[in-house]
């Protein structure tokens, strides 16, 4: 008799679940028995102790929620703030790691997804990593701002939270410090990265992303729908705490065209694009901006496909480079990273800096 488990509702379930399946394996005639989860026994000890080892697997368990809060996979909120590069200063800081036990328990509300492409649903589908083409030799960075020792996390990955790339204002660090950071993390220039945050809604993902790129890492993509995506199609999991060794990045020529500046912003060569809030945008903004919010270019918690964002970008102009401004790095990355995938060439630009500008007197 086969017997396939593919959800559990809760670690409460588990006791007469197996109790069950005990009840089952006893009933059934020897002549026909089958090998039972964990393997061919010699009995229902056996069948236990199999049993019990499989539960304290590295598998991860769709739906299943640890006892422990520290081990559930959680979102997290993001503060705005301005984002211009190197405006601040202060050293880079690294998150000092320890080993944990390799057993991952985490929760998802989502249901199931096969892992799957959808790159042919983007015209520029470079810098979006499906679940299904994870490399062994792609270096997976964390990026979650709220992940802590002993909560599950990709196999591999290591954690450098998003806010890492950014001053306390939301402005991304210069580019010694942003080497710093990376070189200390273990990653060098030739790295094929992949990025991924919790949730790809928090936009940390796609900030890191554009922090890479900007210092001209172009083999850098993110996951397409985060860690979510990832606990959802039943994809390996770990608690265990990963370290590279220390190495030496060199940042690649920049691409300082990325982070928009005031003068472009004047010259008119650019169709703007306004990632704030409805309410923001009603109250003031740069003339003939479209409003395009993070939020509408998302669905069940990853980008949209290439068709419904095609809608959505209808009103821009796909030969014309776009800016999208925002007080938030990470909303308006999200608007900028799928502007890139549907091949506009966007930039960003930071709403406090027009602000700033507008308010002098003339």
């Amino acid at each position: 008799m086969k017997i396939r488990l593919r959800y559990l509702s809760g670690l409460s379930s588990l006791p007469f679940l197996l109790s069950i399946l005990i009840a089952i394996c006893a009933s059934a005639p020897s002549a026909q028995a089958s090998c039972s989860v964990g393997g061919c026994g010699s009995g229902s000890d056996s069948w236990l102790e199999s049993a019990q080892a499989f539960m304290n697997s590295d598998v991860p368990l769709v739906g299943v929620t640890g006892a422990a809060s520290s081990n559930s996979v959680n979102s997290n909120s993001i503060s705005s703030g301005s984002f211009r590069a190197g405006e601040a200063s202060g050293a880079a800081s690294a998150k000092t790691v320890s080993s944990t036990p390799n057993i991952a328990s985490s929760s998802t509300s989502g249901a199931y997804v096969a892992p799957g492409s959808r790159a042919d649903s983007f015209p520029k589908p470079e810098m979006l990593k499906s679940l299904d083409a994870i490399a062994e030799g792609d270096v997976v960075l964390d990026v979650s701002a709220s992940r802590a020792p002993g909560q599950a996390h990709i196999r591999g990955g290591i954690n450098v939270p998003a806010k890492s790339f950014f001053y306390e204002n939301g402005s991304l660090r210069n580019t010694t410090d942003l080497e710093a950071i990376l070189s200390k993390t273990g990653v060098i220039q030739n790295d094929p990265l992949m990025i991924y945050s919790d949730t790809f809604s928090s936009g940390e993902a796609t900030a890191t992303l554009f922090a890479l790129r900007y210092l001209g890492h172009n083999e850098v993509r993110a996951l397409d729908g985060g860690l979510d995506n990832w606990i959802a199609a039943s994809l390996p999991l770990e608690t265990a705490e990963n370290v590279r060794p220390p190495a030496s990045y060199v940042a690649g020529p920049a691409r300082s065209e990325l982070l928009a500046d005031y003068d472009y912003m004047l010259s008119g060569q650019a169709q703007m694009v306004d990632a704030r809030t409805f309410q923001q945008f009603g109250k003031s903004r740069i003339f003939n901006a479209t409003f395009i919010s993070p939020e509408s270019i998302l669905e069940a918690g990853r980008l949209k496909n290439g068709t419904n964002l095609q809608d959505t970008f209808a009103r821009l102009n796909a030969s014309r480079p776009a800016v999208v401004y925002s007080d938030d790095i990470y909303g308006a990355s999200i608007v900028w990273f799928a502007l890139e995938l549907m091949g506009f060439d966007a930039r960003i630009y930071p709403w406090q800096d027009w602000q700033a500008h507008e308010e002098k007197p003339i």
